[in-house]
């Protein structure tokens, strides 16, 4: 859960807990009515943020070039703050105001904190509502989550050497694996030697072309069938030589489950 749920929620409660409040002939449920209508028009406007903005993350284009996740959480984030300066639109600011009843004057914090919450989409402001112990006004469809036991995530960055054209990989259950492949234990994970900040941060922000799939992983079920990955394609042998064809096994084995599996080969 993150800070700005748990101290709304602190200060409501305290809120409604003072009695200096009560005495004074507050009334906190007046203050909670006023909060959750706030955070309704928050959900309004999160959502209405999120679905627009739909339209460029299912865009080809935009799916074919950057890393979608990477770069999402960006393009929410600027457009979350251009929403709250263009419109005027610090609900940070304003549900402050209304829980401390005490006026504020919107600020630098204040704002990037609000393009924070819009950029969260539909699912922050559920949790906000959640936080607070209010009623959301509609429970958002989560995406479904692959499940984190006995399955693997398998992507293979291929890096040109000798290929010539294209390079088409294969990934079978093997039928009949050698006994090395079924005696090594199942595969977790590969670590790989540093890379330089500067290709980590493209390989971050952009699709890799050479990579399968360009960003995220295929799913693979993880238990006693043994995988074989291959590379296929045509190879230079020399100067003057046609191109030869070539068949490379990349792995040949079991997937651990929960494993993370980014396999480079240099062909």
């Amino acid at each position: 859960m993150s800070i700005l749920p748990v101290a709304l929620a602190a200060a409501v409660l305290a809120l409604v807990a003072d009695p200096a409040l009560a005495d004074a002939g507050g009334k906190p449920d007046d203050l909670i009515t006023r909060l959750a209508t706030d955070l309704v028009g928050l959900f309004v406007v999160a959502t209405l943020v999120e679905t627009a903005l739909n339209t460029i993350f299912n865009w080809r284009v935009y799916r074919e070039f950057l890393n979608g996740r990477a770069v999402k959480t960006l393009v929410m984030i600027v457009v979350g703050l251009a929403v709250v300066k263009g419109f005027d639109y610090d609900i940070v600011d304003k549900i402050v105001s209304v829980a401390s009843d005490n006026p504020r004057t919107s600020g630098g914090l204040s704002q990037f904190l609000s393009a924070l919450v819009i950029a969260g989409g539909s699912a922050t402001v559920y949790q906000l509502f959640k936080a607070l112990g209010l009623r959301p006004p509609v429970d958002p469809d989560e995406k479904k989550a692959q499940p984190p036991e006995n399955k693997a995530w398998v992507s293979v960055r291929i890096i040109r050497k000798k290929a010539v054209g294209d390079v088409h990989l294969h990934i079978e259950a093997a039928t009949s694996p050698s006994e090395e492949a079924k005696s090594k234990p199942p595969l977790a994970g590969i670590v790989r030697a540093p890379s330089s900040l500067a290709m980590r941060l493209r390989l971050l922000f952009f699709a890799d072309p050479t990579r399968f799939p360009s960003y995220g992983g295929r799913t693979f079920t993880a238990d006693d069938t043994v995988y074989r990955i291959v590379a296929t394609g045509l190879a230079s042998v020399g100067d003057g030589e046609p191109p030869s064809e070539f068949r490379e096994t990349i792995y040949e084995g079991r997937l651990a489950s929960r494993a993370l599996l980014d396999f480079v080969y240099v062909i």
